[in-house]
């Protein structure tokens, strides 16, 4: 498979080869585009290397405002901060809101987005040029959507935490008995082979930016039930997915329960088939080409 023969840092908070995450999982993706990949946070960031060496820099949103303001960087959005502030009312996410919006004003910044809602609402909010859009990439070798589910009850989700919806699978698992509600709790390494046994994939967040476990759940090509959030708000009708509004879900239990029941019968009979827009909208090799543009406008602003 074709990577792009370059050496790219992504900078951010944690280390991606220490820490499990959102950020972290699409920071080692992106082993799959580029033939090199080294990971920078605040406590190793070397800022003469990158000079000297003229290395791109991926910086997770607000963290471009850790480098220099002459140096190009490319800033990439995962999600839109005060909007989750809205839903969690954590000082935390009011904080990393004004963090972006401050991101969003500084020079000399490639900006891309993970999904065309979090670009737009950048746009319109901020005036930053958040023009590009590269979805998060699976290896569609690994999710292969070879399943061997005949009788599967497994079902199984991403519910870590209060806003993703841990409350609302316990409820489900007590009111719908017949089924198997699980966390896919693994390593990433073993999440191909925990899914090709489920019978449907959950994922009930009260907000998200674009989640790549849904990514790799529809890309498997599992059943997929998802609040009307993240990715979903590119278009939810160019998914072959089942969708429940988000304040319904975490409202109304017994709406909850039924659309559920509902989907589960669903899936063992006439299941749905999401992998098509993932093969089309985020093949490795379409992932490489967005990336070549973005880097080709790297180049330009660098003089490279």
């Amino acid at each position: 498979m074709r990577r792009i023969p370059r050496t790219v840092v992504h900078y951010s908070w944690q280390d991606p080869e220490s820490n499990r995450g959102g950020v972290e999982s699409f920071a080692r993706n992106l082993a799959l585009i580029f033939e090199r990949v080294e990971f920078m946070t605040p406590k190793t960031r070397d800022e003469a290397r990158v000079r000297a060496e003229r290395l791109p820099v991926i910086c997770d949103n607000h963290m471009v405002l850790d480098w220099p303001l002459d140096l190009t960087v490319i800033g990439f959005q995962h999600g839109v901060a005060w909007r989750k502030a809205r839903v969690t009312r954590s000082l935390y996410d009011v904080r990393l809101g004004w963090r972006q919006l401050r991101a969003a004003r500084r020079p000399n910044v490639i900006w891309i987005a993970c999904a065309r809602w979090i670009a737009d609402a950048f746009a319109r909010f901020t005036l930053c040029e958040s023009k590009r859009v590269i979805y998060h990439p699976v290896d569609l070798e690994r999710f292969d959507g070879k399943l061997d589910n005949h009788a599967s009850k497994l079902v199984l989700h991403d519910g870590r935490s209060p806003h993703k919806g841990q409350q609302l699978l316990a409820v489900l698992a007590e009111r719908l008995p017949d089924y198997r509600f699980e966390a896919l709790d693994c390593a990433p390494a073993d999440v191909p082979e925990r899914m090709r046994h489920a019978l449907a994939f959950l994922h009930l967040s009260r907000y998200e930016g674009n989640s790549i476990v849904c990514n790799e759940a529809m890309a498997m090509g599992l059943s997929c039930l998802f609040t009307r959030v993240g990715l979903m708000l590119d278009g939810a009708e160019q998914f072959d997915v089942a969708t429940i509004d988000a304040r319904l879900a975490f409202s109304n239990s017994d709406e909850l329960i039924e659309q559920t029941r509902a989907f589960l019968a669903r899936a063992q009979h006439a299941p749905l088939r999401p992998r098509p827009w993932l093969e089309q909208n985020a093949s490795r090799e379409l992932t490489v080409s967005r990336w070549e543009e973005a880097l080709r406008a790297f180049d330009a602003r660098v003089g490279a």
